[in-house]
């Protein structure tokens, strides 16, 4: 399983690398350039199974970014995380296939157990294919 983190938030971070190195997970923690373009470049080349989508980071273009994820890869499990608990937000974001939705600020326990679960299903695909 590979993670691709798309934030600049320190906690989100360091959840991901403790969880990555915990469980010998390929984590990416991407916050060069908050541009669209250069977002969905790094999506593009890292090919991650799950997508930690941080709209504090990505505001106001997280909508238009996880719009571009869903059209190249319509497999990758996306959690999106915000501060923003604004109705309006939710309406624009939730029809774009969220595998998750959380409100800043998460528990660790929270992400860790959500990124279990992942581990876990992708380790089923793989061990019974059919």
């Amino acid at each position: 399983m590979r993670i691709l983190l798309i934030s600049e938030d320190n906690l989100l971070q360091s959840i991901v690398k403790n969880f990555g190195e915990s469980f010998d997970v390929s984590t990416i923690n991407y916050n060069n350039d908050s541009k669209p373009i250069k977002v969905l470049s790094c999506f593009l080349e890292e090919q991650p199974s799950v997508t930690i989508v941080d709209d504090d980071y990505l505001a106001p273009n997280s909508v238009a970014v996880i719009d571009s994820i869903r059209k190249v890869n319509k497999k990758t499990k996306i959690i999106f995380a915000t501060s923003d608990s604004s109705i309006e937000l939710g309406k624009k974001i939730s029809p774009l296939g969220i595998y998750y939705y959380a409100i800043k600020p998460i528990e660790e326990s929270e992400i860790k157990e959500l990124l279990d679960s992942l581990l876990k299903t992708k380790s089923k695909q793989f061990n019974n294919p059919n």
